[in-house]
């Protein structure tokens, strides 16, 4: 299962491969099912996870430095 598909959540990469996706599933109603759009689905999948990835890392840093500020504060009051 992946995030929601919101534009305005992504990146312009991984837009152009839900709306890729989004056109396939619609042009291809049956065939969908056999498989026409897994290709696409899959690069979409990727480009998600790779966002996810950089999120994380983001994430991580920012609590990192976040920490080392508290310290720092925490020892300048002592």
């Amino acid at each position: 299962m992946h995030s929601d598909l919101s534009l305005h959540l992504h990146t312009d990469e991984c837009n152009e491969l839900i709306s890729r996706l989004r056109q396939c599933h619609t042009e291809h109603s049956v065939r969908k099912f056999f498989g026409i759009c897994n290709d696409i689905d899959r690069a979409m999948r990727n480009c998600l996870k790779k966002e996810r990835l950089e999120k994380r890392e983001r994430s991580k840093q920012h609590a990192l430095e976040m920490k080392r500020k508290l310290k720092e504060g925490l020892k300048a009051e002592i």
